[in-house]
């Protein structure tokens, strides 16, 4: 519920501060927000969280996907407190010195800007904006996870869950049988 809640906030404001307030910029905000939300879930990569340290609450969260010799990072913040605490820009430090050290990454893209000011920050700090980034960011190849990433197979989670629910059916029908 909370990357959920935080995907709906970041979309409320922005498009809120795009298109003014009103019902019609929230439903669309809402509606952008369920889309984002699915995308960003169902998606390869990380998940990389930021929480406020007094209430431990989710105030922003990274995804990161890395395919072929790019890293591209998105970014969702809940309110203006996060952006006033530097999150992204922790978040493309981190992000930037990963790929800097992985010698499989060229490319870091930091997608689409949403507005002219976010594509003027991005340039303040040395960020081209690029509209052709196919040309530039390559993406061919296969996903690349970090050494221990996918240590536990899923598979292997999902044979021992289905190997204890078994047990405890042949128990329940045990149980059922002797009484």
């Amino acid at each position: 519920y909370a990357h959920f809640r935080c995907v709906v906030q970041h979309e409320v404001r922005l498009l809120s501060k795009m298109y003014g307030a009103s019902t019609n910029a929230f439903v669309n905000a809402l509606a952008e927000a369920i889309s984002r939300y699915i995308g960003t879930t169902r998606m390869a990569g990380v998940i990389q969280e930021y929480r406020d340290v007094s209430t431990n609450k989710v105030i922003g969260f990274a995804h990161e996907v890395s395919k072929g010799r790019t890293t591209r990072g998105q970014w969702f913040y809940c309110d203006d407190y996060a952006a006033k605490h530097y999150v992204w820009f922790h978040s493309v430090l981190d992000l930037v010195r990963r790929a800097i050290e992985d010698d499989r990454i060229d490319v870091v893209d930091l997608g689409p800007s949403g507005s002219d000011a976010f594509t003027d920050l991005k340039a303040q700090y040395g960020f081209e904006a690029v509209v052709d980034w196919p040309a530039v960011a390559d993406y061919s190849g296969d996903f690349l996870y970090e050494e221990d990433q996918n240590e536990d197979d899923i598979g292997d989670d999902m044979i021992r869950m289905i190997e204890k629910l078994v047990e405890r059916q042949a128990a329940r029908d045990k149980r059922r049988k002797s009484d």
